[in-house]
């Protein structure tokens, strides 16, 4: 290594890895790169059932990847597979002198496959994003670089060590980068007719200290933010790309730090009446959203639709035992239908297999979500991320199941429960199944559109006739036909007509929730089936 390494190191805020220094060749200043976004399974939040109805072929792109791009060295030529829907081609990886992948847990075995290929190909590797920070050892031994962290601040160096033959193959990022750092995203490398929504970062991090929870461990419990003029710049870049769908405004939690969210959404309101409110917009927030009338309010006039809440359990126990206490400062049930009143519709997530839970919460569960008519509500069980504060008591518990094949909150827990696994599982398998009958998820969807109260300001995307046809017919082929719950289908269709056809936003809500049957009720059954399969194999 050449004697300005510590240097190197201090500039780049990394920690140096003892034993690995490891000689690679300088790629040149005319890297050609593959930027490799791994497939996903099918899951919950994949929407395959509401692909089958649409022309595009994802729900949204890989965001983290388009970042890095714009990170770096104008002098590489990049080209950009999404595994979603392309495929990895030998000719690909013989074109790449480098192939850089990021990757979330859940993309585990498509993302092995990727590396095993370029490897095969001779060719050299690195991997960052969400699973590299949080098992960077594991992937080292299938990359040859990691990236644990976030790589703003730090690309620029790391970009000039692979050019001249310096790079290391481990880089722990320690510090967190001041979004105002962040690059617009390159949206110019994505097929934009391939998704169904766009994202958009505002910002990284959340305040809370959830034993579960991984965020804070990656990106901190300091929310930082992009300026609203940053936010802005991207969806005009969109816009200009001929954009007229929905964007996800892509945060761990939006309302981690309310100020900076009321000032972006202050100005998305002015820019919604710039651009004919075109475009709507949704995120992800905690529940104290409700607590917040003006940054509710305030959101509701910039267009955004729906949020995501991370409600997990009615069970207040379960809440302090895994120090959610945000969620224990009003009542869940009001705070929900606060949020769905104000003109925000909700959808949630839900876990089961808390040490304190018996075998009553799955009833408990699923009455708590009939009686908030959570619509799209993801019930699953609690795993124990690598980094988390769980994932640490329960290895010094001796409770943690290492080398675990769980990748999802569907996959059997990588710990050992309190409750029973087949008690847990199957009561998991029961709670989906009494959740997604077409009976209970179209009660449901009629009972939360109609207690929903959107704004005269909020429109649905404006989306073409042809489009909405074609979907339309789509969806009365594939569920009023071809589903067994055609019945339902015709049923809540006719209904929604008869209640909302003047009434635009909830009728594209309507439309949407209607579709989205395809895809829950399917997958739920077959989450439910798998479940009870582990257990008959137990």
């Amino acid at each position: 290594m050449p004697a300005s390494t510590p240097d190197l190191f201090k500039q780049l805020h990394v920690q140096p890895i003892v034993g690995l220094n490891n000689t690679f060749p300088p790629l040149g200043r005319n890297i050609k790169v593959l930027l490799v976004w791994p497939r996903f399974p099918s899951s919950f939040w994949g929407f395959e059932g509401v692909l089958e109805m649409t022309p595009e072929r994802s729900v949204m792109p890989p965001l983290g990847l388009i970042t890095v791009a714009a990170l770096c060295p104008a002098s590489w030529e990049l080209r950009l597979l999404d595994l979603s829907f392309d495929q990895l081609r030998d000719e690909d990886l013989l074109w790449a002198d480098l192939v850089m992948v990021s990757a979330m847990q859940a993309q585990h075995d498509s993302t092995l496959s990727v590396l095993a290929k370029a490897h095969a190909h001779g060719r050299r590797t690195f991997i960052g994003g969400p699973w590299a920070s949080s098992e960077p050892e594991f992937l080292l031994t299938k990359a040859d670089h990691v990236l644990a962290g976030e790589a703003e601040e730090v690309f620029a160096d790391i970009a000039s060590a692979l050019e001249d033959g310096h790079a290391r193959a481990l880089y722990r990022v320690i510090e967190k980068p001041d979004m105002s750092t962040s690059p617009m995203p390159r949206f110019d490398l994505l097929q934009l007719k391939e998704y169904t929504s766009m994202s958009v970062q505002f910002s990284r991090g959340c305040p809370f200290q959830c034993e579960f929870c991984d965020i804070i461990t990656i990106y901190g419990r300091r929310p930082r933010a992009k300026s609203p003029t940053q936010v802005i710049a991207e969806l005009d870049a969109l816009r200009g790309m001929g954009w007229h769908n929905e964007v996800f405004i892509v945060d761990d939690n939006f309302i981690g730090n309310h100020k900076l969210a009321l000032q972006l959404t202050h100005e998305l309101s002015k820019w919604q009446d710039r651009n004919g409110r075109a475009i709507s917009f949704y995120t992800e927030a905690s529940v104290d959203l409700a607590d917040k009338p003006e940054l509710l309010a305030s959101m509701v006039d910039a267009n955004f639709m729906y949020v995501f809440l991370g409600i997990e359990t009615p069970s207040a126990e379960a809440l302090k035992g895994s120090s959610k206490f945000q969620n224990l400062r009003g009542d869940l049930v009001t705070q929900v239908q606060k949020i769905r009143q104000s003109g925000l519709w909700v959808i949630a997530g839900f876990i089961v297999g808390f040490d304190s839970d018996d075998e009553t919460i799955f009833e408990r569960q699923l009455q708590f979500i009939d009686k908030t008519a959570i619509t799209w509500a993801m019930a699953g069980v609690l795993q124990a991320p690598p980094t988390t504060a769980l994932f640490d008591r329960m290895k010094r518990e001796g409770r943690l199941i290492e080398n675990s094949p769980a990748t999802s909150n569907f996959s059997p827990p990588n710990f050992r429960t309190v409750l029973p696994l087949p008690v847990l599982l199957r009561g998991l398998s029961r709670l989906l199944t009494g959740l997604y009958t077409p009976e209970s998820y179209f009660r449901r969807a009629f009972s939360s559109i109609e207690s929903w109260n959107p704004g005269p300001r909020q429109r649905p995307p404006e989306l073409s006739l042809g489009y909405n046809l074609r979907v339309l017919f789509s969806s009365m082929w594939l569920q009023g036909v071809c589903s067994n719950y055609r019945v339902a289908y015709w049923r809540f269709l006719l209904l929604a007509i008869r209640k909302w056809a003047r009434k635009p936003a909830k009728m594209w809500l309507g439309f949407m929730v209607l579709m989205s049957a395809n895809h829950f009720l399917k997958y739920a059954a077959l989450v439910a089936e798998d479940l009870e399969e582990y257990c008959r194999e137990m």
